[in-house]
């Protein structure tokens, strides 16, 4: 004996419609009275969100299949059983609506097949809440990249944000420990300490002029004639010095004369016996450069 056949009802299927169609609308359940959400976290907890949702449908959907069956053959049954008793499947009547002559007939299915597509169901909408699950984990995937993208610029930003900070803590304390060891005025800049440094003695005097007229000459080697001006001669090496200097002065076309004569600037910055003061001197030459 056959089994008698029941009409099955179906598991809802269709959680990821209830999902957020944009992830950032997610911050809001998230928001907290001490933080607010990073793009990454509302990402990641919107895919979950949509994978949880998913696992609900296809769950449901695993369950619907057999019943699914069930209700077809209830289906095939009924029309069969309505066809073999001449039961017609459709009715037909004039449009009541129509102002024509002769209106238009209007189809209608049975009764039978409307009440059979109601109470036993063939489809639990799996498909398209599929269809919902790609769409939305393509635009969810799409909004956890940029969110990754734009957190990677704002650490490589505080990145540099510290580095520029703990660079200038530390120029900072260069300079305080220079205007200490030489004694100066407390609200002197790079350039004040180059200046005095430089006064401190002839030769590196001379190598720093050199130098620089060997970095930007577009106005002269008007640095070079200044401290030429107040060097000091006390013996044969600073006559050559002098006669030498002078020459490139004579002849002057560009900076890089001081760096190929006799008594280039690295020659000069030789002579200095002090190596904490050239030390501190060139320290000083490097800043001063850079504002």
């Amino acid at each position: 004996m056959t089994e008698p056949l029941k009409i099955q009802a179906l598991e809802k299927v269709g959680y990821v419609g209830s999902c957020q169609s944009s992830p950032s609308s997610y911050a809001s359940y998230m928001n907290s009275s001490w933080s607010k959400p990073t793009p990454e976290r509302v990402a990641a907890h919107a895919l979950a969100k949509l994978e949880e949702a998913r696992q609900k449908d296809v769950a449901a959907h695993e369950l619907n299949i057999p019943r699914i069956e069930i209700n077809k053959a209830i289906h095939d049954r009924v029309t069969a059983m309505m066809a073999e008793v001449g039961m017609p499947s459709s009715w037909s009547e004039p449009d009541r609506k129509s102002r024509a002559r002769f209106p238009k007939s209007i189809r209608h299915d049975a009764g039978y097949l409307q009440d059979l597509r109601r109470e036993a169901k063939t489809g639990d909408g799996f498909e398209y809440a599929t269809a919902t699950y790609e769409r939305l984990k393509k635009s969810y995937e799409e909004y956890a990249e940029q969110a990754k993208r734009e957190a990677e610029v704002q650490r490589t930003k505080a990145q540099r944000e510290r580095e520029a900070e703990e660079a200038k803590r530390r120029e900072d304390m260069e300079l305080a420990a220079i205007l200490i060891r030489y004694e100066l005025d407390v609200m002197s800049t790079w350039s004040d300490v180059l200046e005095a440094l430089r006064l401190k003695d002839k030769y590196l005097d001379l190598a720093i002029a050199g130098q620089r007229t060997r970095g930007d000459w577009s106005e002269g080697p008007w640095q070079v004639r200044n401290a030429l001006d107040r060097f000091t001669i006390e013996g044969d090496t600073d006559k050559d010095i002098v006669v030498d200097l002078s020459d490139c002065l004579a002849d002057f076309e560009d900076g890089r004369v001081f760096r190929d004569t006799t008594w280039n600037y690295d020659r000069l910055y030789g002579l200095v016996k002090d190596e904490q003061l050239l030390k501190d001197a060139q320290l000083a030459n490097d800043k001063s450069r850079s504002y």
